[in-house]
């Protein structure tokens, strides 16, 4: 395990630009009843803007797979509710962040969707969209108070943990390398081993890499 300081960039700000018309979580949601986003669409509502989200390959979704079976080996039921490629809600926002671990509720948040104050830690999966995953969801999440979120970097085959949020972006971040274990800073007693996390490659010879349909 090292520790690494990731940088993220911003684009200039514009001061002639012309606005943006931003998006409610309400209108968000009527233009899904009214059939305007399709039940199908890869979408995400952040900060009122629409954002089309990457296609997901096959090792993004193994990799969703394991962290969900592993969490649910590690018998945490009674501690916190793990939810996969579910909202988080917030005033303006609905990102969907791949895993989530949020704090128990005896209703399983029956009624409402989970709060930032609800977030015990928010896994994103990033092959192709490592980029949108570091300089636009990472630095959000840490202005909304988000305690801890780690970037499945399957482009690198490592876990970074990103903890201590400030509006200006995590303070801490600490690369898991295969061979590490990784630990939730709620949960410091569950150990996880990022070789359990990131998902073999495919062998092309072998005819295992169905993310090109062309094959």
């Amino acid at each position: 395990m090292t520790t690494q300081t990731l940088t993220r960039t911003k684009p200039d700000t514009l001061t002639d630009a012309p606005k943006k018309r931003l998006f409610t979580r309400k209108e968000y949601h009527a233009m899904g009843k009214a059939g305007i986003l399709g039940h199908e669409e890869r979408v995400e509502l952040l900060e009122g803007e629409i954002i089309a989200m990457s296609p997901v390959g096959d090792r993004h979704m193994s990799c969703t797979r394991r962290i969900n079976r592993l969490f649910a080996e590690l018998n945490i039921a009674e501690r916190a509710i793990v939810s996969v490629q579910d909202p988080i809600a917030t005033s303006t926002s609905e990102p969907e962040p791949d895993v989530a671990l949020l704090a128990f509720r005896e209703d399983l948040y029956d009624f409402r969707k989970p709060r930032p104050q609800d977030t015990l830690l928010l896994i994103e999966v990033a092959d192709s969209s490592l980029d949108y995953d570091r300089n636009v969801k990472l630095p959000y999440y840490a202005e909304i108070g988000v305690p801890e979120v780690w970037i499945a970097n399957l482009q690198d085959d490592r876990v970074e943990a990103h903890t201590e949020p400030t509006p200006q972006g995590y303070r801490a971040t600490r690369i898991y390398q295969p061979g590490d274990t990784i630990s939730p800073t709620a949960f410091p007693d569950l150990k996880i081993a990022v070789n359990d996390i990131i998902p073999a490659r495919p062998n092309p010879q072998n005819g295992d890499n169905d993310d090109n349909p062309e094959q």
